[in-house]
């Protein structure tokens, strides 16, 4: 692609030349990125513009996000126990139908939800249907990660996907190479269809609007590789007896882009899950709003739930699970009898037997928690709803707690051990002074797992990294939004 942009007040040389002399600059890569990320429209929202200088809504980083060997392994490792961890969820929330034991796994699970859906979730011949795409959200400590969530409906493919085949077209290597989230795509779409070239239309709701341009650019790159692949809001599928279709191609796959919580608000949502139904298209992820509850942190760590873990996880990867993922409670206003206490939950170092104690945590304990609204809301998604006990004040701390254990069981909300990323030097462009800038940040990493015929297949990490004074890390003005690398 030839660059033809003026930056600064000169004109910068076109990469391919550069690369050809052996003679490119970083600010030549830095303006060649924002020009051509820009050019895709990369989650750019009215409410994040650009920074000063440049035309995408990140920093730009000069290069990919360095992960040693041992942390890339780790990350396959993450992935194979996180589907196993969705396996047993489908299968404890089974048992939890016909078990008196465990009962309430799934009065917590389909608490709130519309009791159609919560039927749909639990048709027999859908029984085995899991995403075939999953995100944790992982935060970096020394030597290992620790996650703060599991998202099976993530937004931010599509750019990790335009920033694999930018970085990687300046001759940098990235994590799962310059095509990784397409390929581990595609390949999660024929393991669903069973068709070698599946037609799959990813349907973006109103509501996730701002995702649409990578979802767009997402799928252009998937066509110009052969593939059928729309982008459509949900209006423009097609309903017909036999399928669904878009521009006239009948679907194998549709894509939902859209929360449960929406669905009402989704148009020919009703149409969608009628199609599912019938076999005429596979949706996914799957209308399984228990499987998209953040509360199986909880779950995981629940002492009543000990044996049903292990016979589904075995000892070592329950282990490995309860190490990744935080402790987490239930804020479930019921007192407990009078001769327990909640497990392991201590205020002002003592045992408690009521939840409503939570309220009165001193700013020492508040510092080691954090609060949010578990999965079916219109809370739980991005940043919303999450409030952090170390910036709370006492007084509002208090009147958050108590909302949410008012608010039970619709939402549910959680009480999370909350842990700080370390701390960790990142480069970027500063097209202000036309520098490149180190800045001091902490990071969240998202790798992209997909199901495939051949396993579980990673298909690259989008690290977004903060200014360490920022306690929520998500894309802001401020980030600096980077591919891994692929190498040490």
């Amino acid at each position: 692609m030839p660059y033809r942009r003026k930056v600064l007040g000169r004109r910068a040389e076109p990469p391919a030349a550069a690369m050809e002399a052996k003679s490119l600059s970083l600010a030549t890569e830095a303006n060649w990125l924002d020009e051509v990320l820009s050019e895709q429209h990369l989650y750019q929202s009215k409410t994040r513009p650009a920074p000063a200088g440049q035309r995408v809504g990140w920093r730009i980083g000069v290069r990919p996000y360095p992960l040693n060997l041992a942390l890339r392994t780790r990350l396959q490792e993450i992935g194979e126990d996180l589907w196993a961890l969705v396996q047993a969820q489908q299968s404890i929330y089974l048992r939890s139908l016909k078990s008196r034991d465990l009962a309430f796994v799934a009065e917590y699970l389909d608490a709130g939800k519309p009791e159609e859906l919560v039927r749909f979730s639990q048709m027999h011949r859908l029984r085995s249907h899991l995403p075939v795409m999953m995100r944790p959200d992982l935060l970096q400590l020394e030597g290992d990660f620790v996650a703060t969530e599991l998202d099976s409906v993530p937004g931010g493919f599509g750019e990790l996907s335009a920033l694999q085949d930018a970085y990687s077209a300046l001759g940098q290597d990235v994590l799962g190479g310059p095509h990784g989230v397409l390929e581990g795509f595609i390949l999660a779409m024929q393991e669903l269809s069973s068709k070698e070239h599946p037609v799959v239309g990813i349907a973006v709701s109103q509501e996730s609007e701002d995702y649409r341009p990578e979802m767009e650019h997402f799928a252009k790159q998937l066509t110009a590789r052969g593939e059928r692949v729309y982008a459509v809001s949900p209006r423009d599928v097609e309903f017909r007896e036999d399928g669904l279709y878009v521009q006239g191609d009948r679907l194998d796959v549709l894509y939902r882009f859209f929360e449960l919580f929406d669905l009402r608000n989704v148009p020919k949502a009703d149409l969608f899950l009628y199609a599912q139904r019938k076999g005429t298209v596979v949706v996914t992820p799957p209308f399984k709003p228990q499987l998209e509850e953040k509360l199986w942190f909880a779950l995981l760590h629940h002492p009543g739930l000990e044996e049903a873990w292990q016979k589904e996880l075995g000892a070592e990867r329950l282990g490995r699970l309860r190490r990744l993922i935080p402790q987490t409670y239930i804020l479930d206003p019921r007192p407990v009898p009078p001769h327990a206490v909640v497990a392991g939950l201590q205020v002002g170092g003592r045992a408690i037997r009521d939840l409503h104690a939570v309220a009165q945590m001193g700013k020492r304990d508040r510092a080691d928690w954090v609060l949010k609204p578990s999965g079916f809301s219109d809370l739980a998604w991005g940043s919303h709803g999450v409030h952090i006990g170390e910036d709370e004040p006492q007084e509002e701390w208090a009147r958050e707690v108590g909302d949410a254990l008012a608010d039970f069981p619709h939402p549910v909300w959680l009480l999370q051990r909350f842990h700080k990323a370390r701390i960790v030097q990142v480069p970027y462009y500063d097209f202000g002074s036309e520098e490149t800038v180190d800045m001091a940040g902490r990071t969240r990493l998202c790798p992209y797992f997909f199901r495939t015929p051949d396993g579980i297949r990673l298909g690259g990490a989008l690290a977004t990294v903060c200014p360490a004074d920022k306690k929520i890390i998500h894309g802001m003005v401020d980030a600096v939004m980077l591919p891994a690398s692929g190498q040490d």
